[in-house]
């Protein structure tokens, strides 16, 4: 732990989105600099700054989608790549403690920032009448939120977990913090995002880049939903499934308010009829999403904000687009793995029909036959592709928002929810000899209907001869397959995919997991329904089953300095023969 306070203290002179130039740390941490308004403002900035860090962006995106089933090396990846052997240790399932992408430093230097805040913004009240008590509950309710999403991330990923118990601001502190099991990182996640959305402010408070690139109301919400959808998944539970439901309502009901209140009309679609959820046509979305930053994204939620004479996405850029950040360079670090390409018409693949845009907005050249690996669209093209499988052009500067959160997220999050529940219903209803009430079912299928619809062309949408709308009489008995499938048409190479099949997975297990239990003490079997779908990229997917047996192999390990330095870590026992220690 004592690396990450080394490197928090290192950064000077960190620019923030909104233009601010934060003092050097020395400053940052001594008693004199909280004084104004504005430099608590300005350490908030420095927090966030922080995901923006190319390291960050990189390990989201090999943690979120390079280990599942989206996306492989590029093979054209020259020998001296600078990731080349890191990457190919996750691939090959041979990961070791010293691998560059278990690194956690960039949310641990979030976290202490959110720390620093926490302690020290009440006192500015005291000296700076302009830093009003409001203003302090707004800033609190940002870094609780961000620090429970920094943790929420962490503890996916790494399972056991240190939770820093104030901020760290000397090299002389204590930095031994033994690890917390998920069920208590959780629990305090929960607690600390309840008390931020109390002091939060609404989604459409700022009428710009604020109300996506800051934690409000929508975000949190967001936050607690996708908590609690990992919870149930893992524990089974039908109380906690409706607790998705009920946070995504909020964000669902939010976003529909800001959207009919919003003074520029009715932007998005033709119609003007009103919807239960608003989003950007086919014709518009890409460039909504994608292409415009959040100028025009009103389904968005949160994103990282990147921007010119700011900060470059560099990790981002470097994953998808030139891996040395290079013009000269045609390609990124990762190919898209060719179930994600191309289109089986007879309903076995991802996609089913080539009218989908998401196909070839989202994927270069995509559904060409002679294909077996493709490059990634999304973030990288600066427009949508109007319906063509031809390449368009790259971008030459990448400042493109990181997406956390946006509205159909959360709108297929209450689908997996509402799709779990129905699977108790049934479960009632067979043991009280009744037919099952279907309302959940047909409910999770709506949602992921209108996503799909979305994205079809209007002449293509609804049933009959020539249409591609999905229907639930094909999906009523398979409904938690269908949305898991929606969210990778919707979702690819954001960040989520891993996670969607670690939930799967725990709903499969031939035995409960338990969050309580750390993975020195309790594991389960992995299961055969997660390896058809999480191995498929593989050759040889039984082969790698074999290397991936229990839930301890769905975890990254700690590196090796952070165990070395913190001499209260215990390493996650499966990568323990390459640990120089506990």
């Amino acid at each position: 732990m004592k690396k990450i306070i080394s490197i928090i203290l290192a950064s000077v002179a960190m620019t923030s989105c909104v233009d601010t130039v934060i003092l050097p740390d020395n400053k940052t941490v001594d008693e004199d600099f909280w004084q104004k308004k504005s430099e608590v403002e300005s350490v908030v900035a420095t927090a966030y700054a922080q995901l923006r860090d190319a390291t960050a962006i990189r390990n989201m995106v090999i943690w979120g989608d390079f280990r599942s089933d989206e996306l492989v090396v590029t093979p054209t990846l020259p020998m001296d790549a600078e990731f080349k052997t890191a990457l190919s240790q996750i691939y090959s399932l041979n990961v070791d403690t010293e691998n560059e992408f278990t690194r956690w430093y960039p949310f641990y230097s979030a976290i202490n920032y959110c720390n620093l805040i926490l302690e020290k913004a009440e006192d500015v009240i005291k000296v700076d009448p302009d830093y009003m008590p409001g203003d302090c509950d707004a800033n609190k309710a940002q870094v609780l939120a961000l620090r429970a999403f920094c943790y929420f991330y962490l503890t996916r990923v790494f399972h056991d977990i240190p939770v820093t118990p104030h901020a760290y601001m000397r090299s002389g502190d204590d930095f031994n913090t033994p690890q917390k099991s998920p069920a208590e990182v959780l629990d305090m996640c929960i607690a600390d995002l309840e008390e931020a959305e109390h002091m939060a402010v609404s989604g459409s408070t700022y009428g710009d880049w604020r109300d996506k690139g800051l934690l409000n109301k929508d975000g949190i919400n967001s936050i607690l939903a996708d908590i609690y959808l990992w919870r149930a998944s893992v524990n089974r539970d039908s109380l906690e499934y409706k607790k998705v439901v009920e946070y995504c309502d909020k964000v669902i009901k939010a976003k529909k308010l800001a959207y009919e209140q919003n003074p520029r009309g009715r932007r998005m679609g033709a119609s003007t009829e009103e919807k239960d959820y608003y989003l950007s046509d086919v014709d518009n979305m890409y460039d909504d999403l994608f292409g415009d930053g959040n100028q025009n994204a009103d389904e968005s939620i949160f994103e990282l904000q990147f921007a010119p004479n700011q900060a470059a996405n560099v990790g981002l850029d470097q994953a998808y687009n030139r891996f040395k950040n290079d013009n000269r360079n045609g390609f990124g670090y990762f190919k898209v793995f060719k179930t994600y390409g191309i289109v089986v018409s007879n309903g076995t693949g991802l996609w089913s029909n080539g009218d989908d845009r998401r196909l070839y907005d989202y994927i270069y050249d995509a559904n060409s036959s002679t294909a077996e690996q493709f490059s990634v669209r999304k973030f990288v093209a600066s427009s949508g592709s109007n319906g063509s499988a031809t390449a368009f052009a790259k971008r030459a500067s990448f400042y493109q928002n990181w997406i956390f959160y946006r509205l159909t997220d959360v709108m297929l999050m209450k689908a997996e929810a509402l799709a779990q529940l129905y699977l108790f219903e049934k479960e009632r209803a067979t043991a009280e000899n009744r037919e099952a009430d279907d309302t959940y079912n047909q409910e999770a299928f709506a949602i992921c209907r209108f996503v799909n619809d979305r994205a079809l062309p209007e002449d293509k949408i609804g049933e009959g001869s020539g249409k591609m709308s999905i229907r639930y009489s094909n999906y009523a008995d398979r409904m938690e397959k269908l949305v898991l499938d929606e969210r990778a048409r919707e979702l690819c190479f954001e960040g989520k995919r891993w996670f969607d099949l670690m939930r799967y997975n725990y709903r499969h297990t031939a035995k409960k997991a338990d969050l309580s239990a750390k993975l020195t003490e309790s594991y389960v079997e992995n299961s055969t329904e997660f390896f058809d779908q999480a191995l498929r990229k593989y050759p040889v997917p039984d082969a790698m089953a074999a290397k991936m047996r229990d839930e301890r192999y769905l975890y990254m390990p700690i590196h090796q300095d952070e165990v070395e330095l913190n001499t209260s870590l215990v390493q996650n026992p499966v990568y323990k023969s390459t640990s120089k220690h506990k």
